[in-house]
């Protein structure tokens, strides 16, 4: 009754027992700085002495000074990571007005996480523990069906075992059929 109590407490506060176990990311909307230099070429980033592979990853936004030789003009930009190569390279989503044609410092804004999808994959790894934790309470091996001709095959046996039969008699059990060789 208590765990119903409790249960009903949860879900009145809006929260489950995923939320207690689920730890999710610190996450700010504040642009931090970017080690090194970059210049662009369309939708191409080359960084001088950068970490891209470390500091972004897809879906955060660049944020970078773009001047305009032609207008004498300076404008902030802003563009979304499309693809992340390596520790110098980096494509994006659209390119800058300009190209950025001189080595130029840079920030970044990291992507708020995904709460919905890692729920989801919480629950996915908690799913396959468990289907894992059933399979081994079960030994599967293959057994000589007698049969006359050209009709004998093998037939496929499955048996449950208590969970105080450990992996090794399991394996033991397989090692006494003639036929261990075709075991899952």
């Amino acid at each position: 009754k208590k765990k119903k109590k409790k249960k009903r407490e949860r879900e009145l506060m809006g929260r489950t027992d995923i939320d207690d176990e689920l730890e999710i990311p610190e996450w700010s909307d504040a642009p931090l700085p970017g080690t090194g230099e970059l210049i662009t070429s369309g939708v191409v980033v080359m960084g001088k002495c950068t970490a891209f592979d470390e500091e972004l990853e897809v879906g955060d936004s660049l944020l970078v000074s773009v001047v305009d030789k032609y207008r004498n003009t300076t404008t902030d930009e802003s563009r979304v990571v499309n693809m992340v190569l390596g520790k110098s390279s980096l494509n994006l989503a659209q390119p800058f007005t300009c190209d950025v044609s001189t080595p130029s410092r840079f920030m970044f804004v990291k992507k708020p996480p995904d709460v919905e999808a890692l729920r989801a994959a919480h629950a996915q790894a908690k799913e396959r523990a468990k289907h894992a934790e059933e399979q081994t309470k079960e030994i599967t091996y293959k057994v000589y069906k007698n049969g006359t001709g050209p009709w004998a095959s093998w037939k496929t046996v499955t048996e449950k075992v208590s969970s105080s039969v450990s992996r090794e008699n399991m394996l033991d059990k397989r090692s006494k059929m003639k036929a261990d060789r075709f075991c899952k």
